[in-house]
């Protein structure tokens, strides 16, 4: 998996934003700004960070991650086409063919053993000349797909504060991770009540 940050809206918008409902003002990103902004997450009045966006590059997920991923449905995603993915099973040269390639492998043997046969299942269809659309629903759960993925600070906050759970889906626990290492330091005040303390040195 690997995951990069693409773009992040600057952290004075919010701070304008909060500032507008007090009427009060101010001009730069100060000690009192990020003061304000702390206050405002720890008193759960986060309407004002949902200005602020953020854009990630996620590669290497499965199908399975995906589809938990698509719950959060404040956020936008722009997923890889399967149909257009499925002409490289096709053609593919069996000589260099590695799994790891194409599956999120779990170390659990039998788990990835079937992983695996139903992924040969699939180039079986496509070598058979079965269409990619139809073809695609012999895929197992496990195979990679990339996304971009647009999120406002407000909804990633209810993101990690979940999927970094103890009882999320192992693979979007180390996504949250992932994403949290993304992040440029001026942004972690966002996440810092509800982030583990190992994720980017904080």
């Amino acid at each position: 998996m690997k995951v990069k940050l693409l773009n992040a809206t600057p952290l004075k918008i919010a701070i304008e934003a909060i500032r507008r409902c007090y009427d009060s003002c101010g001009d730069d990103l100060g000690k009192k700004d990020l003061k304000l902004l702390k206050s405002i997450i720890k008193n759960g009045h986060t309407s004002t960070i949902e200005h602020i966006h953020f854009t990630f590059d996620i590669k290497g997920i499965s199908r399975a991650a995906l589809q938990e991923l698509a719950r959060h449905r404040v956020a936008s995603l722009s997923v890889e086409s399967t149909r257009y993915t499925l002409k490289k099973l096709k053609n593919i040269d069996i000589r260099e063919f590695r799994y790891e390639d194409y599956l999120v492998e779990t170390n659990n043997p039998i788990v990835d053993k079937y992983s695996r046969a139903s992924l040969d299942h699939t180039i079986s269809c496509l070598k058979d000349n079965v269409k990619n659309d139809l073809a695609k629903y012999a895929l197992p759960e496990s195979y990679k797909t990339s996304l971009i993925w647009s999120i406002n600070a407000r909804s990633l906050r209810n993101f990690l504060e979940l999927r970094s759970s103890s009882k999320a889906l192992w693979e979007l626990r180390e996504l949250s991770n992932e994403i949290i290492d993304s992040l440029p330091e001026e942004y972690l005040i966002l996440f810092k009540d509800i982030i583990k303390e190992e994720s980017n040195g904080i």
